[in-house]
């Protein structure tokens, strides 16, 4: 028989927060055993013995609990509960259409949202690419495999927990074979399929995020366009671009790996070399020196604003930028930012400023990520992605 859980007491404002839902709750608000151990399930409870929930301790860093339950705790173990997360975090993907083994890239664990704060898991066809950003999660890794593989039917997991978070705590990168042997898949997503390599790949393998926003430029797609995709990595807006009837692609990277990809992408679509020309070039020098008009620019740029104190200078970067490409467009512009720290109504002032002086509409409002990409109200970090179509009418 299971020992019984041992409690966690969260005292102050920490109780308020768990109480409407946060994820995460931070050392300073936080009573427990001292010989607790990293990963260790707990029962969450407030000062006067109230239970909030239940939690993994996690012994690196300034969080101290990462909640997987709001509530009265349904879970007796480590085993029992993770079991139950990826279970969930699987039927919800599915409702959105989304299966292990169709070919399909789609993020099935999304931290917070998917109640297992510091775990990413992308899938890509039947491979599973999974990110620790916590001691936790490395602590309870052989369980997370041990059920993407016999629960879920995963046939390949890889470990990319390779993040700049882990560094900022002082866990060391770890990247490696889980299970299975296969870490190059290929996906398909509307017309276009792309080769995903989790070893030499960013993030993951691949932008996953941006998915319906490369789906939307396919629709946007007038025969004959040409388009420059800055930033372009493994070429996923430009060679939906292509498959969809532009005439010509300019794509800039400086990620030699992620070049020679967009060059095998180009030839799984069947897309003739003569209509792609691959510059492994900075995006900021290619800006200064061409002058070249295009009738759709593509502006996907890695975040600018790593923390809060780099806001006003990652807001200047994101203001150069925008504005020096929205002189290259045309007809239509997409820009995006990854900024977490970047609001919503500062992305729209962005826009302002790169379009002055000409007239613009931005098709269909902001947009975020995709549903595989859920938030929650007490994780606002989770809501990273702005991004806007912008139709250039004067």
């Amino acid at each position: 028989m299971a020992e019984p859980l041992r409690s966690a007491t969260v005292v102050g404002e920490g109780a308020r927060l768990v109480r409407e839902g946060a994820g995460i709750v931070y050392r300073k608000w936080v009573r427990a055993p001292r010989d607790v151990k990293p990963g260790e399930l707990v029962v969450v409870e407030d000062a006067r013995g109230e239970i909030l929930g239940c939690a993994f301790y996690d012994t690196i860093g300034p969080v101290a609990l990462r909640m997987i339950w709001h509530g009265e705790c349904r879970f007796s173990s480590p085993v029992e509960a993770i079991t139950e997360i990826l279970r969930r975090a699987y039927r919800y993907r599915r409702m959105l259409g989304f299966e292990i083994g169709r070919r399909q890239g789609f993020r099935l664990v999304h931290s917070d949202a998917d109640l297992a704060p510091g775990l990413i898991i992308d899938v890509y066809d039947d491979l599973a690419v999974v990110q620790s950003s916590s001691i936790v999660w490395d602590t309870h890794m052989d369980i997370v495999v041990k059920v993407l593989v016999d629960e879920l039917g995963l046939g390949n997991v890889y470990e990319k927990s390779v993040q700049r978070t882990r560094r900022d705590i002082g866990l060391e990168p770890r990247q490696r074979m889980l299970y299975g042997r296969e870490y190059v898949k290929v996906i398909e997503e509307g017309a276009a399929r792309f080769y995903i390599d989790a070893r030499r790949g960013q993030k993951t393998g691949f932008f996953l995020d941006q998915r319906e926003n490369r789906l939307q430029l396919e629709r946007l797609v007038e025969p004959g366009d040409t388009v420059l995709d800055l930033f372009s990595y493994t070429g996923g807006f430009g060679i939906h671009a292509l498959v969809a009837g532009a005439g010509s692609a300019v794509f800039v990277d400086e990620d030699v790996d992620a070049l020679e990809l967009l060059r095998e992408n180009l030839r799984l679509n069947g897309i003739d070399a003569s209509k792609a020309r691959i510059l492994n070039e900075n995006v900021w020098r290619f800006l200064r020196t061409s002058t070249g008009k295009y009738d759709i620019v593509v502006v996907d740029p890695p975040a600018f604003i790593q923390s809060r104190e780099q806001y006003e200078k990652g807001l200047q970067a994101y203001r150069r930028l925008f504005r020096a490409s929205g002189l290259h467009a045309k007809r239509l512009i997409f820009y995006s930012s990854c900024s977490t720290f970047l609001s919503r109504q500062d992305f729209l002032s962005l826009l302002g400023y790169a379009m002055a002086g000409r007239e613009y509409r931005i098709l269909g409002g902001i947009r975020g990520q995709p549903p595989d990409h859920p938030v929650r109200p007490n994780a606002t970090h989770l809501e990273y992605l702005k991004a806007a179509f912008v139709l250039i009418e004067g």
